[in-house]
């Protein structure tokens, strides 16, 4: 059985959630944290979707652990409904694995973020466990895996100890320099500080990076995205770089001699996923002061990239 902690984030797709589920029901963790926002009101058909997504969960764990729900009746939202869900996770435990249900994880994720969250328990610069890696099978330093300060989050784990830096409004950190943010992340920021986007990512990648985190990040991609599609909230096509992702397993750890953050990763992920170019940047810059058309922007280029 699994000793660490697991929150599985769940909503209206049952399909996907019970890949993911498949997963984790293979470990059998001692502890199983399920969290689910509630149907929205303007989709009469999300009530039953919702409900059949629980209860195919529930009904699934045939194995000896303790579980914890917390299924909202009324919808939260993306943002609200998953950073409370991870407030909710760490409030019980110290140290685990996040999950959402488009995540399908390979097992040896799972050995993977425990022993990650064991060894760096009590350093208190490592704030974050990768479980996704985007260097196109490019390997990045000795070891199994590398550090950067990029916080992804299609399945990761965390402490307790640093999931207390998050800050849903990042209000503050709004005097902290955003020097080292490109003209991308910089626009995402201020998304934020406007509330146009409901989201709960950014937020943690931005209060890791503030608080000058560093993030365990494996050689190889551990952690699948299956959520692409129509019925997704945030993901309805994948973005040009999704097919350059290298898949993989990690039996084996090997430490990299050192703790020192990769430049050359970094930079690198800035360019593939941080960089959507001129013409994006130009007509956010102008729908920033407009809500409607700064979401209508966003979904347009998802679409197309």
């Amino acid at each position: 059985m699994l000793q660490t902690p697991i929150l599985l984030l769940v909503f209206n797709r049952p399909e996907q959630a019970l890949l993911v589920f498949g997963q984790i029901r293979l470990q059998q963790p001692e502890r199983l944290f399920i969290a689910a926002d509630g149907p929205r009101a303007d989709r009469p058909e999300e009530a039953a979707l919702c409900e059949t997504t629980r209860t195919a969960i529930l009904n699934g764990i045939d194995w000896p652990c303790k579980v914890e729900t917390l299924f909202r009746t009324e919808n939260l939202g993306c943002g609200k409904a998953v950073s409370g869900a991870i407030n909710w996770f760490f409030n019980h435990v110290e140290e685990g694995i996040i999950l959402e249900d488009d995540c399908l994880p390979d097992p040896t994720f799972f050995s993977f973020c425990t022993a990650m969250l064991e060894k760096y328990r009590t350093n208190e610069k490592v704030m974050h466990v990768n479980g996704s890696n985007y260097q196109g099978g490019i390997p990045r330093g000795d070891g199994s895996y590398y550090f950067s300060r990029y916080a992804h989050v299609w399945g990761w784990a965390s402490w307790q100890r640093a999931w207390q830096h998050y800050d849903f409004s990042l209000q503050r950190y709004r005097d902290v320099s955003t020097e080292g943010l490109n003209t991308f992340l910089k626009s995402e920021l201020q998304a934020i500080y406007r509330a146009q986007i409901d989201t709960w990512d950014i937020q943690w990648f931005m209060s890791v990076w503030f608080s000058k985190g560093s993030v365990v990040t494996p050689n190889v991609c551990l952690v699948k995205n299956i959520g692409f599609g129509t019925h997704a909230t945030h993901t309805q096509s994948a973005p040009s770089w999704f097919n350059k992702i290298q898949y993989g397993k990690i039996t084996d750890i090997t430490h990299p001699e050192s703790n020192n953050i990769d430049d050359a990763a970094d930079r690198y992920s800035l360019k593939m996923l941080f960089s959507p170019g001129r013409f994006y940047m130009a007509i956010k810059k102008i729908a920033q002061k407009n809500t409607w058309f700064f979401n209508l922007c966003k979904r347009i280029y998802k679409m197309v990239s």
